[in-house]
């Protein structure tokens, strides 16, 4: 079958080669130099497939592409587009102007190229159509089409002004639908437009509609909306959804005379860039809907598709925010909840997943708790722990702290997760002693004790590197930190009882805690202008007293820890005590034993009843009389 094409092609060279590749039997090819001509030889030529220059101006390709599709006899001809060179966009505006292919034509492939233009399937127009049609084509006509062109994208282009306005609303979905509503309604010209949207809890429905409208017509049209999308989304019974009326913009009963009935009802689906369902918008009109405000009304669909989008993510960022605060509101500082939601986006999904950090955990338990809950009834247990750590939170909280969980009578406390900072170690040691301090203001009530104890805690801290996300079941989901540093930490805490302190800390919170010190007093030197930094004012000064206690193998670990007790002060322990357990220490660490003895005794008549010089003395008692193999000067527990 020959197959008739028309080309619409200025350039010589170009037209011979399409001669020449598509030279014969099997094809008609007749070339025209003018975007006019070209229309009026469609009618003469009525080709079966129709190509262009994507190139071409005066008129432009596409525009003269949109003017032959705007000729109804030619809506289903078979058109074709093609560039050498031109814009990456060439293919996308072919497309939306009205072209059924483009291609791009390159010189080592010309021949294949220009014969797949050539193979277009051709759906060739209704012969008496065009016909009649010709007869009335004239250069009048051919503008007042064009005009038509023009004005209907001056009503695009409007649109699409109003719409991106709308953006300015984005956290309000209600605002965004009155606003849409009433353009979709001014614009098409409907007494009534509804419409319904996937937000992050479920379907939610908006509606305008004309005053002069009774309650059932209303009704019915809402009726009809609501059967059309629950066709479209199965998943959703909106049987209990009651559309939400909005002011309309937009006067409305211009456009409701009553004199003709409500017949015509259009639908269209909003889809996401990615081509998710997010709902659908429906109108109803007087009559029928014209062509030109169907293909209007399914513009402003596709184009608030993605206005839409946006509507739902930033909901979706509003619950979440929501739900982190009421989450994290009686845990986190607000400090840390805003960090942690201006993060969400570029930070969530690594948190979700896991990911390494170096933090410093705290642990606190309340000494001798399970002899205390022997005497006291479960409510006035339950009512003091409520008292108790609503005080210690605080105070965790005040130096940026994070609860991870209360474990009974235990809490475990996070200083860098999920924000962190520079100084987390200093400020987990901050929180600690804060916690030590407070105790006396917290209030006993009915709670009773035994007899000759003196309400106490023991907060063991370590600083080291863990693995931070959200662990848990499909069902159930905690934001923790899990590692040996953890369980180092709990040790810590454990050990506070062995050596009669209640706040202990490894070596690395004590290091840590004085470099951020170093760091402070080096950014005050330089602020006020001494050379050298820190240096230059001396020695930095730490910020707690930290005493060296022992170096320990706890359960778990082969590598030995020296922990530090925190005292409240330089001058809680006296000189001649301290100068004799660190010469002890030294001895002790040395396998000296009987001189080491010597030192803890001096110690202990520093300060009577001192647990941890009465452990080590006791201790270098058992290795003069027992001495340990391979001694490396570290103790090991193990029991946890």
């Amino acid at each position: 079958m020959n197959k008739k094409i028309l080309v619409l092609e200025t350039s010589v060279t170009l037209q011979k080669l399409f001669t020449t590749t598509l030279e014969s039997d099997d094809y008609t090819v007749q070339f025209v130099k003018d975007g006019r001509e070209a229309v009026y030889q469609l009618f003469d030529v009525i080709p079966d497939v129709f190509l262009l220059n994507a190139e071409l101006s005066d008129p432009r390709s596409f525009e003269v592409v949109r003017l032959v599709r705007s000729i109804p006899c030619f809506k289903t001809l078979a058109i074709g587009m093609y560039a050498t060179s031109g814009s990456p966009f060439d293919e996308a505006f072919a497309t939306a102007c009205g072209a059924d292919a483009f291609v791009r034509i390159e010189q080592k492939t010309l021949a294949l190229n220009i014969d797949e233009l050539a193979q277009i399937p051709a759906q060739k127009p209704d012969r008496l159509a065009v016909a009649q049609a010709k007869k009335e084509m004239d250069d009048g006509r051919l503008l007042t089409n064009a005009l038509c062109i023009l004005k209907e994208d001056a009503v695009k282009n409007a649109a699409l002004t109003e719409l991106v306005r709308m953006t300015d609303s984005l956290e309000s979905s209600e605002a965004v639908a009155q606003a849409f509503l009433s353009l979709v309604g001014e614009f098409c010209e409907v007494p009534a437009c509804a419409l319904y949207l996937l937000e992050n809890d479920g379907p939610h429905a908006y509606y305008i509609a004309a005053s002069s409208m009774t309650e059932k017509e209303t009704a019915d049209f809402l009726g009809v909306c609501a059967a059309d999308f629950e066709k479209a989304q199965a998943d959703y019974n909106i049987a209990k959804l009651v559309p939400k009326k909005l002011d309309s913009r937009a006067d409305l009963s211009r456009f409701y005379t009553k004199d003709v009935q409500l017949s015509s009802y259009e639908s269209a689906e909003l889809e996401s860039t990615s081509g998710e369902k997010l709902g659908s918008v429906h109108i109803v009109s007087e009559g029928n809907v014209t062509a030109g405000k169907r293909a209007f009304f399914r513009y402003c669909a596709k184009s608030a598709g993605i206005l839409f989008e946006k509507v739902i993510i930033v909901k979706r960022k509003i619950f979440f925010e929501k739900n982190i605060r009421r989450a994290f509101s009686r845990f986190v500082p607000e400090q840390i909840i805003d960090d942690l939601v201006a993060q969400a986006d570029t930070s969530g999904d690594s948190v979700a997943v896991g990911e390494k950090r170096t933090i410093a955990i705290l642990f606190s338990d309340i000494r001798s708790f399970t002899s205390i809950s022997e005497l006291n009834k479960p409510e006035v247990m339950v009512s003091f722990l409520n008292r108790y750590f609503t005080i210690m939170v605080n105070a965790i909280k005040k130096h940026g702290g994070t609860i991870d969980k209360f474990i009974g009578d235990a809490i475990m406390a996070l200083f860098g997760a999920p924000v962190s900072y520079e100084d987390n170690a200093r400020r987990a040691v901050a929180a600690a002693c804060e916690m030590r301090a407070l105790l006396p203001d917290v209030p006993l009530g009915d709670l009773v004790l035994p007899e000759g104890m003196k309400f106490n805690i023991g907060i063991g801290i370590h600083y080291g590197d863990v693995t931070v996300g959200s662990l848990g079941s499909e069902d159930k989901t905690d934001y923790t930190v899990i590692g040996d540093s953890v369980n180092l930490a709990s040790r810590l805490e454990g050990l506070t009882k062995t050596y009669g302190t209640q706040v202990l800390v490894s070596e690395s919170v004590r290091e840590d805690v004085l470099k951020s010190a170093e760091k402070d007093a080096e950014a005050a030197s330089k602020a006020a202008g001494i050379a050298g930094g820190a240096s230059a004012a001396g020695a930095v000064a730490a910020p707690f007293t930290f005493r060296h206690l022992d170096d320990v193998r706890v359960k778990g670990k082969a590598k030995a820890v020296p922990i530090y007790a925190v005292d409240r002060s330089a001058s809680e322990f006296p000189p001649a005590y301290k100068d004799a357990y660190t010469k002890g220490m030294e001895l002790y660490k040395q396998g000296i034993w009987n001189l080491a003895k010597d030192y803890f005794d001096k110690a202990l008549a520093a300060v009577e009843g001192d647990k941890a010089a009465a452990l080590m003395q006791g201790r270098c008692a058992d290795f003069i009389a027992n001495p340990p193999e391979h001694w490396d000067g570290a103790i090991a527990f193990t029991t946890k």
